[in-house]
């Protein structure tokens, strides 16, 4: 895996706007209890007010007294001020893209402007994670640095290169900050971190046809609508109990009511993505135990993963961005039957709708991108298979919906129960991601027998062929 790397530079174009700005950091220990500390012009006046207080004692001089109350206050004050005021520096940061894919760069912008008359001479440094090493640093004002609009300020520009999903943390930028004497400086965060959503990579698939409907050649089915769009057919009035979400603007203006979008459900199939997350499926302990990914949740604790999860959420993206294409709605749960959008930090806001339209794929990226396995302490309660089973029977409507099932490493028992709690259905596509495929034969066999397409993958495995090789065992 390549380590992130930060390459500073200057900036050349406007920013545009950063929608994952969030509260601001919590200030170490340092900056809670640190009073200010003086420069080396400080302790020099500091000195100096000494020695004039020993020699006004000794000499009974009371201008030296004067003279040595001020030597000794003034960088007391200055410290004292300098810790409860405000910076004077104002820090937007802004990304381009907003929202990058993996092994993609993106340009951190840096717009720094300074409130009253003038600034002196600060260096700033912006905070990465461990993984980018040291952050850059830069001086400011700058002569290097490009103006601002209107003369306010400058921009400042470096580019990181991202190696992992999730949401990094970038930012504060942190600044030695002193008087404008001189005499005292200390350390400050100039604004709050931002936050860097890295977007898992989607592979297109070739249209070669769903696993298990013979003849489609990639087309939907005769029964399938790819662009529902009438007002008539799919709007309906507002009833008491209705979610606001569900509103239809368009043709609530066109009908000078409140109307609601109406879903069709013979009209979009539904293609269920069932991504397991359980830790034991996807990361071996003891002896063969493989290296655990870390997946960057902001300022939160980053989430587990593996190479073999990996492959599983890339191809539980793959795939279901072919079936939205085809005129699937896609609904995306975990093995406890609960929608990836509520149990991915990075999850859309319509938790509740399916991922369907011309927007389905970056919908779907944009839910995943956080997505780590199960916290430990969730590992030890056993999914309830009627909790899981009415999960599915209520996702699950009609004929014409599918079942995606993309598991790790699993036991013929475990098979066993799977095919219990699915139930008796034709539509259901199997993945088992293991380190050695082979161990998986039995397995693989089970679902086979019981009319699925099933078929397992090593983490070095294509999606492509693997889709094609589903489609030749269905």
């Amino acid at each position: 895996m390549s380590i992130p790397s930060a390459e500073p530079n200057e900036f050349r174009e406007s920013p545009s706007g950063n929608r994952w700005i969030t509260a601001e950091k919590p200030a170490t220990l340092r900056e809670k209890v640190h009073l200010g500390f003086l420069t080396a012009r400080g302790w020099g006046f500091f000195a100096a007010g000494a020695i004039a207080l020993l020699l006004a004692f000794l000499m009974g001089r009371r201008e030296l007294l004067a003279i040595s109350l001020f030597l000794l206050l003034t960088p007391l004050l200055a410290a004292f001020l300098l810790r409860f005021g405000n910076s004077e520096l104002d820090v937007t940061r802004t990304f381009n893209p907003q929202q990058a894919t993996t092994d993609s760069g993106v340009r951190v912008r840096l717009h720094i402007t300074h409130r009253g008359s003038g600034a002196g001479p600060v260096t700033l440094r912006d905070t990465l994670p461990e993984d980018f090493g040291a952050g850059p640093e830069f001086r400011y004002p700058s002569r290097t640095a490009i103006p601002g609009p209107g003369g306010s300020g400058s921009w400042y520009e470096y580019r990181l290169r991202l190696a992992t999903r999730g949401i990094y943390s970038i930012g504060p930028v942190r600044a030695q900050v002193g008087d404008v004497f001189g005499l005292a400086s200390r350390p400050a965060a100039l604004d709050a971190p931002s936050a860097l959503l890295a977007l898992p990579v989607c592979e297109m698939l070739e249209p070669t046809g769903i696993p298990g409907e013979h003849g489609s050649h990639g087309q939907a089915a005769s029964n399938r609508r790819l662009t529902p769009d009438s007002f008539e057919v799919m709007t309906r009035e507002y009833r008491p109990g209705d979610t606001v979400r569900r509103i239809h603007w368009p043709a609530t203006a066109r009908k000078g009511t409140l109307m609601v979008r109406q879903e069709d459900y013979r009209a979009t199939p539904r293609a269920v993505l069932m991504l397991d997350r359980s830790r034991a499926a996807f990361l071996a302990q003891g002896v063969g135990a493989e290296p655990v990914l870390k997946i960057p949740q902001f300022t939160s604790t980053p989430k587990d993963s593996s190479r073999r999860f990996e492959w599983g959420l890339h191809a539980a993206l793959g795939i279901g961005a072919y079936l939205a294409q085809t005129g699937f709605g896609i609904d995306l749960i975990d093995h406890r039957g609960t929608s990836i959008n509520a149990v991915s930090a990075s999850g859309t806001e319509d938790s509740a709708e399916l991922f369907a339209g011309p927007h389905a794929t970056a919908r779907m990226q944009q839910a995943l991108a956080a997505l780590g396995l199960e916290d430990a302490a969730g590992e030890r309660r056993e999914p309830a298979r009627a909790t899981l089973a009415a999960a599915l029977k209520e996702r699950l409507r009609e004929r014409g919906d599918r079942l995606v099932l993309i598991l790790g490493e699993i036991t013929e028992a475990q098979a066993d129960s799977w095919l219990e709690v699915v139930g008796a259905r034709s539509k259901v596509t199997v993945l088992c991601v293991a380190n050695r495929e082979g161990h998986l034969a039995p397995v693989i066999s089970r679902f086979r027998q019981a009319g699925w397409a099933a078929v397992a993958v090593n983490p070095k495995s294509s999606l492509a062929e693997a889709w094609a090789e589903l489609g030749r065992t269905s």
